[in-house]
């Protein structure tokens, strides 16, 4: 092989430091600041969660104390499941479309929409949050 020439090996050179350069730069640009939750060792992180999971807990011991349920995502989804049973037992308006989209989620297992109703009707499956009178 023949050895480039002298000038090409220097725009060559330029040019890698000129992509080093802007690399760096965008690294930079995209770093975590310091002391962001990106930056933190696995046992800071660990710690992090540890504290997080400790002040969640006491917000829904404040909130069932107080008579109330916090907002959220799983108490919310345990509410429209116990609104969509209570729809299914009683044949409220709506049950077929609750039916429908059991039928979509099982359609492997078409038996199973009429199964959760009837389930439903006989208070086999009841409702977790609500309390029925």
């Amino acid at each position: 092989m023949k050895p480039a020439p002298q000038s090409l090996d220097a725009s060559k050179s330029k040019a890698d430091a000129a992509l080093m350069e802007l690399y760096q730069l965008l690294a930079k640009r995209n770093a975590p600041k310091a002391g962001s939750f990106t930056s933190l060792s696995a046992d800071q992180r660990r710690e992090y969660f540890r504290v997080a999971r400790r002040r969640s807990r006491a917000r829904a011991r404040a909130a069932a104390g107080a008579g109330a349920v916090e907002p959220n995502t799983r108490n919310v989804r345990d509410a429209l499941a116990d609104a969509a049973l209570m729809i299914l037992a009683t044949d409220a308006p709506g049950a077929d479309l609750v039916l429908e989209v059991l039928a979509k989620v099982f359609r492997e297992r078409p038996g199973v929409p009429i199964s959760v109703q009837h389930r439903a009707k006989v208070g086999k499956m009841r409702p977790k949050r609500v309390a029925l009178s």
